[in-house]
């Protein structure tokens, strides 16, 4: 009776083996796909972010011609102005790729240099570059409400923080006040036509993605001074920067990393002249 028994665990012992071993092998081939699900998944994404940062540097190559930098060697005789401003712009050009598009926004502090762009909805350039190609970085695009595009008493600005860096995604650093302190950092400047708009950073916070912060088509210089003063105080720090007199501001919005909040940079506008580095072509 023992040898049977033993003959019989033998038997059943086997038989769980296998068993375990096809468990085993369910377990290791599930694991393989979602492994290949994913990483399929991020090459996708690594693909969407290289192609859209491949789209905006060839439209910058068509746009913006680099100017050489000063060599340091006491020959130069560029102004400071002109050592922040790096590159001729060609407006016609620009029109020539996209007939909606408004301008070159350029913001020394975090390199960042992309095309405006406004289209009848709010819609549409949230998932398609400046050159009409569907692509999760979207583009810079102007709120459809704003009247007279780069001319609104409020410019709003949306664009996409997008995760490996790109579009609107930096302007998160403005949060920190160490950042915003740091010389040269407090400025950005519009291309626009033969103009170069410049516009000083005023205040820096989050909010929510709808609200008074979206308001815009000011009827008077009165109501915006209004506006500039009321969302000043919303600031995460006190820049310090008088807007009593403001003529025009200019709201950039980006998502924050949940999403559930929108991160808001404002400046106003200073000053404007005709640009000399601007390509007539």
């Amino acid at each position: 009776m023992k040898h049977t028994d033993n003959r019989q665990d033998i038997t059943f012992m086997k038989q769980n083996s296998k068993t375990y071993d096809i468990i085993r092998y369910i377990v290791l081939g599930a694991a393989v796909v979602v492994f290949l699900v994913a990483a399929g998944m991020l090459i996708h994404i690594f693909m969407e972010y290289k192609k859209g940062t491949d789209i905006y540097e060839n439209i910058s190559s068509s746009v913006l011609t680099p100017v050489d930098k000063p060599t340091g060697d006491g020959t130069d005789t560029s102004s400071d102005e002109e050592e922040n401003l790096p590159f001729v712009y060609d407006h016609q050009a620009l029109l020539n790729i996209n007939s909606e598009g408004q301008g070159y926004l350029y913001i020394p502090s975090i390199d960042l240099r992309l095309p405006v762009v406004q289209g009848t909805d709010n819609e549409y350039y949230l998932n398609h570059t400046f050159n009409k190609v569907y692509n999760a970085a979207g583009a810079l695009f102007i709120d459809s409400r704003v009247d007279k595009g780069l001319g609104g008493s409020n410019v709003i600005i949306y664009g996409h923080n997008m995760k490996n860096g790109s579009m609107f995604a930096k302007l998160a650093y403005y949060k920190n006040e160490s950042f915003y302190r740091q010389q040269g950092n407090d400025v950005f400047y519009i291309y626009t036509g033969d103009e170069i708009r410049e516009y000083r950073i005023f205040d820096a916070f989050e909010n929510d993605p709808e609200g008074y912060v979206y308001t815009c088509n000011f009827g008077t210089a009165s109501q915006l001074q209004e506006y500039a003063s009321t969302v000043k105080s919303y600031s995460l720090y006190d820049t310090g920067v008088d807007v009593s007199s403001a003529t025009q501001v200019v709201t950039f919005s980006t998502c924050t990393g949940d999403g559930a909040r929108r991160i808001i940079v404002q400046g106003i506008y200073v000053g404007s002249r005709t640009d000399k580095q601007t390509s007539d072509n």
